[in-house]
């Protein structure tokens, strides 16, 4: 019996063993002064954490504790969330995994080019990283290139359909690598993140949830591994015909709004964020139709996507393209509450719902939601 239960405890990663397991980073960077600051941004639970380190003989070290590992990053001299850049300012940083182990970081001249030793989750991410450079790579391609077309060409249908047909394709290759990622390491909690990624997407939610079957039970209890059951299910649950699933979230004010406020109008539930440039480029089209039917019984709620630290971007935002319909959000990410229920992974997105709350129409992009309202509201 007692040997059963080591080989149980050695089996599970050291930092699910204990909540608020401790992690501890020792940096070397050789190229730093005496007296530089580095600081270590992270999210702890809701929150976010700030720490900074003086550079002493080019060592710097930070310790806490955390529950789960969490894309963090390290800035040399300012937090650029508190302190913006200056125009042509350039920073070095280091954007990494933190889990609860002890790290050595070192490199000679910066931190962008530290290497990491002693962290399981790093070494998968750049596994991860380095399999998903080439989807990368060719998506960033395509948007350089779509940036660069003329307005006009954007209008013209079947130029349009077609970029979103091509830029669909590069995502499903993407949702593929991090499916497979997750089925050969299912012991990882990076895996969980993987499947977070694709356990909504159409077509994919029945293979992601045999990959969800051989994850430990330990990382299944964890709160990402408890919300995946939900994004497997949320393409069920939100196909057209379904009632629009509920959800509460705050406004800018703090001002709580459900969707079921909005009962007896046609609403359109519109997933965005200040970061997103598709999505501001959609905006213009959504004020478009807001205006042209808000009179007759249309309403709009935006749902933002932005991050912990964003909110003055998402204000901006929300002045700069005229959103004048109501904005909510958690200010989690892509950890928003509502965008998981809705199984969001990619934005914008957006769902059509009528009086009674069912959703009879989703991602309605460019021209398509000024003709689904134009029949909605031909008679009325």
């Amino acid at each position: 019996m007692l040997r059963s239960l080591l080989f149980t405890l050695l089996a599970i990663p050291p930092f699910l063993l204990n909540a608020q397991s401790t992690f501890r980073l020792n940096g070397k960077v050789d190229a730093l002064k005496n007296g530089d600051t580095v600081f270590l941004i992270y999210d702890k639970g809701n929150q976010q954490s700030v720490d900074s380190s003086r550079v002493q003989d080019g060592r710097f070290t930070f310790e806490g504790t955390i529950d789960y590992p969490v894309f963090s990053g390290l800035y040399l001299h300012k937090n650029p969330y508190q302190s913006k850049l200056a125009a042509g300012e350039k920073m070095d940083y280091l954007r990494f995994y933190l889990e609860p182990v002890t790290m050595q970081l070192q490199a000679k001249d910066s931190l962008k080019h530290i290497r990491i030793q002693g962290s399981p989750s790093n070494t998968l991410h750049q596994e991860l990283q380095s399999q998903l450079k080439a989807n990368d790579e060719t998506f960033q391609r395509f948007v350089r290139q779509t940036q660069a077309l003329p307005p006009e060409k954007l209008k013209d249908k079947t130029i349009y359909d077609s970029l979103l047909n091509r830029e669909q394709e590069l995502l499903r290759e993407s949702y593929e690598i991090h499916l497979a990622f997750a089925d050969k390491h299912p012991d990882a909690y990076l895996s969980l993140i993987s499947l977070s990624h694709v356990a909504a997407q159409p077509g994919m939610t029945e293979r992601a949830g045999k990959v969800y079957q051989k994850i430990p039970e330990t990382l299944r209890r964890t709160p990402l591994g408890r919300d995946i059951p939900m994004q497997l299910a949320a393409p069920t649950r939100t196909q057209v015909g379904s009632t629009a699933p509920d959800f509460e979230q705050p406004t800018p004010e703090g001002k709580a709004v459900k969707v079921s406020d909005f009962k007896n109008q046609y609403v359109l539930i519109d997933f965005w964020a200040s970061w997103c440039g598709p999505c501001r480029q959609e905006n213009p089209q959504i004020v478009k139709a807001y205006q042209t039917y808000k009179a007759k019984g249309f309403a709009i709620l935006g749902v933002s996507l932005d991050f912990p630290g964003q909110k003055k971007a998402w204000l901006k935002a929300i002045e700069k393209d005229q959103l004048t319909w109501t904005q909510v959000s958690d200010l989690k990410g892509w950890e928003n509450a509502a965008a998981k229920q809705y199984g969001i992974r990619s934005i914008p997105a957006n769902f059509l719902i009528d009086p009674s709350g069912k959703i009879i129409a989703r991602d309605l992009r460019g021209e398509d939601l000024q003709r689904e309202l134009g029949q909605i509201f031909a008679n009325k």
